[in-house]
């Protein structure tokens, strides 16, 4: 195992990330990773806090160039717990914290709260953490005070992977998280994955059809969008369907922010 630095005091320590949550709430907390697992997609997908230009870029999340992290000699490494490489074998090049976001517990915005913590008192910006989370929450409050003005309909927030099969976001997801602390309710009330979503086809839409559909994008194509099915669904037919531009579904604590402010515009409040 390699031996613990005190990253409080260096003035900028190299911190290589594994997982793109990790990266953003380096970034909220105005530290620039030194290396990211896949960097190049990460501006697709998360898209916001961007990644600095030059960040290196270490390969697949779930199994990172190990030679080239080990190259990069960086004084911590960040991973999600219980994905991809093992935290015992991350800590043979440098020293490792392994944290939870995605568990059966089904509690991602606290996970990510938790971990904003933890990383800002392990590298010495924990006030930087603090004030984040505090701006965080109070604007999600004044977010769920604009709510009051809302209709009311339940969301049913989907992600296209193909033309016909959806990812259904519900209980365990960073949105439907979101959702709550916001006041609306999440029409999605069945099981899901330890990643808060549901894989299932167009009838799943159908079965909810008091819902106002949120689509995720990129949405499904425009022949499709034609169609005699997408035009048979009651969302479709009332025109309550919204769209969203990319919000990383698997995020941390700055997506949860991202989702939130992509929402309140696309429901007609910004």
């Amino acid at each position: 195992m390699m031996p613990r630095v005190a990253l409080a005091e260096l003035p900028s320590p190299k911190i290589a990330v594994l997982d793109w949550g990790w990266a953003e709430s380096l970034l909220a907390i105005g530290v620039a990773p030194q290396s990211v697992a896949e960097a190049p997609l990460y501006g697709d997908r998360v898209v916001v806090p961007a990644l600095p230009d030059g960040t290196i870029d270490l390969g697949l999340r779930s199994w990172p160039n190990m030679e080239l992290l080990r190259s990069l000699r960086p004084d911590l490494i960040l991973s999600q717990a219980n994905y991809g490489v093992s935290q015992a074998r991350l800590q043979e090049i440098a020293p490792t914290m392994a944290l939870p976001l995605y568990t059966a517990e089904q509690q991602p915005l606290q996970r990510s709260h938790e971990a904003l913590v933890a990383i800002g008192q392990r590298i010495g910006r924990a006030p930087a953490s603090e004030a984040f989370l505090d701006r965080s929450y109070a604007r999600l409050a004044a977010i769920k005070a604009e709510m009051t003005a809302y209709d009311g309909r339940p969301l049913l927030i989907v992600k296209f992977t193909d033309d016909r099969i959806i990812d259904i976001y519900g209980t365990g997801s960073l949105f439907d998280d979101v959702l709550a602390k916001i006041g609306i309710a999440n029409a999605w009330n069945e099981p899901t994955n330890n990643w808060g979503f549901a894989t299932a086809g167009l009838d799943a839409i159908a079965r909810h059809p008091e819902a106002r559909l949120l689509i995720i994008e990129p949405g499904p194509p425009d022949e499709f969008l034609r169609s005699a099915l997408w035009r048979s669904l009651p969302a479709v037919q009332r025109g309550d369907v919204a769209t969203i531009p990319p919000t990383w579904v698997f995020g941390a604590f700055p997506s949860a922010m991202r989702f939130a402010e992509v929402l309140r515009k696309a429901l007609g409040f910004a």
